[in-house]
């Protein structure tokens, strides 16, 4: 099959429309670069990152060096159980690199390490208890395929002390149950279905 070239009536608005295309994607990239290209919004781990290039290297995406001068083996030292700060250094000694396990761009509540993408509790969780990461209420190992452990803190406490019997290990996981939509107070709902059974009985 021969393609014929354009008909030299249409050239122009050819032009015109691509020049136009680009004339914007130029704008929009030195507006707003981070809200223009961004494949969707930062995790609550890395809000307050203000620029692309501070993970991005150019025609090159993420790079292991530009994380590790933020994540380097004194943030571990300081911030990480002594087993995950050895996992670290060992992956930064062997030049692993970062992405490999970790993933961003899955929105604020978006878990960033691959191996816990699906957040058993659903995101749910993070808005009932006010809790921002999954530590706030267990201890993860270093181990893997070890479970982790359940802290007992006042969020844990609160979370058991609110369900009244029905939040206790191995139901906890399953909210959308019983919080249907999502909704924090399930007694409201539970009212509002009364109330419409005393309309519908008058």
């Amino acid at each position: 099959m021969r393609y014929l070239p354009l008909p030299s009536s249409v050239v122009p608005i050819v032009a015109v429309a691509t020049l136009g295309l680009v004339s914007w994607l130029a704008w929009a990239s030195f507006r707003d670069p981070e809200a223009f290209w961004a494949p969707g919004d930062l995790s609550r781990y890395h809000a307050d990152v203000p620029r692309c290039t501070q993970c991005h290297a150019p025609f090159q995406g993420t790079t292991s060096a530009r994380c590790i001068a933020c994540h380097g083996e004194r943030q571990f030292a300081e911030r990480s159980l002594p087993e995950v700060g050895a996992f670290h250094r060992e992956a930064i000694r062997k030049g692993d690199a970062c992405r490999g396990c970790h993933t961003e761009h899955r929105g604020a509540l978006g878990q960033i390490i691959t191996g816990a993408l699906i957040n058993p509790h659903g995101e749910f969780i993070f808005r009932a208890t006010g809790g921002r990461t999954c530590t706030a209420c267990h201890t993860f190992h270093g181990s893997i395929g070890r479970p982790p452990t359940l802290l007992d803190n006042a969020i844990v406490r609160d979370l058991y002390e609110e369900g009244e019997g029905a939040h206790r290990p191995g139901h906890i996981a399953k909210c959308l149950t019983c919080h249907v939509g999502g909704r924090r107070d399930i007694e409201d709902e539970d009212d509002d279905d009364h109330k419409k059974d005393e309309s519908h009985q008058r």
